[in-house]
């Protein structure tokens, strides 16, 4: 395996301590059973986070990686290293790369003139809910998906707060209207969508990687301010350990050629990818999920400790609907869960917020940056999409593609608006 892909995910996670995102640090144990599942101890600061298997997990986030850089053109999809410069064309016209790195050549995939047609008609079929079920409509829309994840990376500008949730979308398993895990990250300040990826894997990796199907095991939460805070933690607890996501019942159809991915497994190599694309991100706002915490974290370990990146989970409820807002009030702090985290709760009328600092700040800072309403507006408009509804009776890997070709779509509709409004 290249070194420059190696990512290691047995570290502390905890963003006081000295050994936060150091690997092999002295003051490890591993594996301890105290929690009743195989956790990396840190005699530091007494973390216990769950062990992974790095050498699978690496196997297939080099795949995973690998892919991404070729069909974006922005790393060596052999090193991973972003220092390339330009190696001429190849026969056919398209331009050809060569790392700085390991010197090797690579050419990014770009679509010829009659490819790129074929792709915008696709695109506008899918515009309208029309989906064709033959061979070339399924080459086609998987043209049109690299093509417009390659856009998503290329278009999006410096992002500095970025928001992060998780949820699910119906597919085709063994049987219809099964979910399949999806993670998304939008800019708060443009509403951008940056980067979705969902737990559908293109080949087989190792079992150990598979998500295992499931009861989602508790409702929707119903609850308010802290009490849903309380009662989301009280949740992580009761799993059989804090990183064993179960969203319910999903399997693939025998002869689908992927899998489907532990969402620990999607969360960590989601981050990773976006951390690469974005290392200097000041503030990250992160739906109430552990394991977000915990990967994203990871990623950041060393901006976080040089107190360059800070980390927030958000809750956030409308009040009013019609309400014009303002500017927003303290109404409350707690210290909550097992990691025992500092929440504020913020109200202006129309929003309820609550924040829980997860880097060690007092102080939220600028509540209207601290939100995941950019993820949630894409959530919205995807419910309206008019061929969203048939994806129960689409396979996993044609959602995901669909997926993304509406990203981008949804990409081109905010910037459409942005230059229609005066100035």
């Amino acid at each position: 395996m290249a070194a420059g892909l190696l990512v290691r995910l047995n570290v502390c996670k905890s963003w006081a301590c000295p050994n936060l995102g150091v690997p092999d640090a002295m003051d490890y144990q591993q594996p301890v059973y105290r929690l009743g599942y195989p956790a990396l101890h840190c005699a530091r600061c007494g973390s216990l986070p769950p062990l992974f298997n790095e050498p699978l997990f690496n196997g297939w986030f080099s795949r995973f990686l690998a892919q991404k850089l070729k069909q974006s053109g922005t790393g060596c999809p052999h090193c991973a290293s972003a220092l390339t410069i330009r190696y001429g064309t190849t026969q056919t016209g398209r331009q050809r790369l060569q790392c700085r790195a390991c010197r090797k050549i690579f050419t990014p995939w770009q679509p010829g003139d009659k490819a790129l047609r074929h792709i915008q008609a696709c695109l506008a079929a899918l515009a309208r809910g029309e989906t064709g079920g033959d061979r070339a409509c399924y080459r086609t829309l998987a043209q049109a998906a690299a093509w417009c994840e390659a856009q998503l990376v290329e278009r999006a500008h410096r992002a500095a707060h970025i928001a992060t949730q998780t949820f699910t979308v119906p597919m085709q398993g063994e049987h219809p209207q099964q979910p399949l895990y999806v993670v998304l990250s939008a800019d708060i300040v443009t509403g951008q969508v940056l980067q979705v990826t969902s737990s559908y894997c293109e080949w087989k990796p190792h079992e150990a990687l598979r998500y295992p199907g499931g009861d989602a095991g508790h409702p929707a939460l119903r609850l308010c301010g802290a009490l849903r805070v309380r009662e989301q933690e009280a949740q992580f607890m009761r799993r059989r350990q804090f990183d064993d996501i179960r969203y319910g019942y999903a399997a693939l159809c025998r002869n689908d050629p992927g899998a489907l991915l532990r969402p620990a497994i999607v969360i960590h190599g989601h981050f990773q990818w976006l951390r690469r694309r974005f290392p200097e991100v000041l503030s990250h706002s992160l739906a109430h999920e552990c394991v977000l915490r915990g990967a994203a974290i990871t990623a950041w370990a060393a901006q976080v400790s040089a107190g360059k990146t800070q980390l927030r989970f958000v809750v956030e409820e409308t009040l009013n609907e019609r309400a014009a807002g303002g500017a927003y009030v303290h109404r409350g702090s707690w210290r909550i869960g097992w990691w025992n985290n500092l929440w504020q709760q913020w109200e202006n009328g129309a929003t309820r917020k609550m924040i829980g600092m997860l880097t060690g700040e007092d102080d939220p800072g600028d509540i209207p940056t601290v939100s995941l309403q950019a993820c949630m507006a894409f959530t919205d408009w995807l419910r309206l999409q008019p061929g969203v509804a048939r994806w129960g009776h689409h396979r996993a890997g044609v959602v995901s593609q669909q997926l993304i070709c509406l990203a981008y779509r949804y990409n081109q509709q905010l910037m459409a608006q942005r230059t229609a409004e005066p100035r």
